[in-house]
């Protein structure tokens, strides 16, 4: 009877054993907040949204002797899909990459209403509100100073996002039109006619020819019909 049960004993210690031998698994959950500070630490934006894309299921990596570590792919987290390596060093050494999806927000102008081609922009035409501007590549505004005195090149519709590339400054000054040349001096002021030899917006250097001696000058618009030199 002896001989008989010993075997019967060996083999419920070799399929008992295992289980207490089981290695734990490092939870997803953990890598997952590991790479999201790490983007938080490293992003440049003052509002953002950082998804973490999920794990497979039934990847299983061994539990960390000590706390995970994570490191950029990139010195700049640009909008978009975005990779974080994580590491374990201690213990059953593994690493991964994850990866993360980040969108930034501002508030930038958009149209109220739509603009004709041609059109003045005027703040009426303006509003600000927060979009997603993680594809635009930088091209939105967010100061009205960047949007004075320009003119549609475009019909654009109601709601769109103001892009610089759609608007440009008036000439104030028209090739063959009569100007008025201003000479600025510290004690006094000159004022002269000429003829404008270029189109020129307002703060561009085009060249005049002064009317009474026939000579060419470079010569700053001011505003229209005007151009002044120092």
């Amino acid at each position: 009877m002896i001989k008989n049960t010993l075997p019967l004993i060996a083999l419920s210690l070799t399929l008992v054993t295992p289980c207490y031998a089981e290695q734990n698994s490092q939870s997803h959950d953990s890598i997952y907040e590991l790479v999201k500070q790490t983007l938080i630490k490293n992003i440049k934006a003052d509002d953002y949204e950082i998804n973490v894309l999920p794990l497979d299921n039934l990847l299983r990596l061994p539990e960390c002797a000590q706390p995970l570590t994570a490191a950029m792919t990139s010195d700049v987290i640009n909008p978009g899909r975005t990779t974080v390596g994580v590491r374990c060093d201690k213990g059953a050494k593994w690493s991964i990459f994850t990866s993360a999806i980040v969108k930034i927000f501002d508030q930038v102008f958009i149209l109220t209403q739509p603009i004709q081609l041609g059109e003045m922009l005027s703040p009426q035409h303006l509003t600000l509100e927060k979009r997603d501007v993680s594809n635009l590549r930088g091209d939105f505004v967010t100061r009205i100073e960047q949007l004075e005195n320009k003119k549609s090149t475009r019909y654009l519709p109601k709601g769109s996002i103001i892009s610089l590339k759609y608007f440009v400054e008036p000439f104030l000054v028209k090739r063959g039109e009569r100007v008025t040349i201003s000479a600025i001096k510290s004690t006094f002021n000159i004022d002269m006619k000429g003829i404008a030899m270029t189109d020129g917006i307002k703060d561009q250097r085009i060249s005049v020819k002064n009317e009474s001696s026939g000579r060419m000058i470079n010569a700053t618009v001011i505003e229209a019909g005007r151009v002044s030199v120092q």
